[in-house]
């Protein structure tokens, strides 16, 4: 997770955002619980883990990714 580009994007993210900015411990117990629910999904769906679906809708990393 600390290598992720897309877990870093999130954290930036969470940590930055405009409406309720979290700070740094709290967007990283966020992440983690994020990271169980992709964790059981993937096991439960037996399917791969694409970042690009889990950054999408979130409006500052859309910017960075087109830019």
């Amino acid at each position: 997770m600390a290598t992720s580009p897309t877990f870093k994007a999130l954290h930036s993210y969470y940590t930055t955002r405009p409406d309720n900015p979290l700070k740094k411990q709290q967007s990283l117990i966020a992440l983690c619980g994020k990271l169980l629910r992709i964790l059981f999904v993937i096991g439960r769906k037996q399917c791969e883990f694409n970042g690009n679906k889990l950054l999408k809708g979130l409006p500052q990393i859309e910017d960075l990714q087109a830019a």
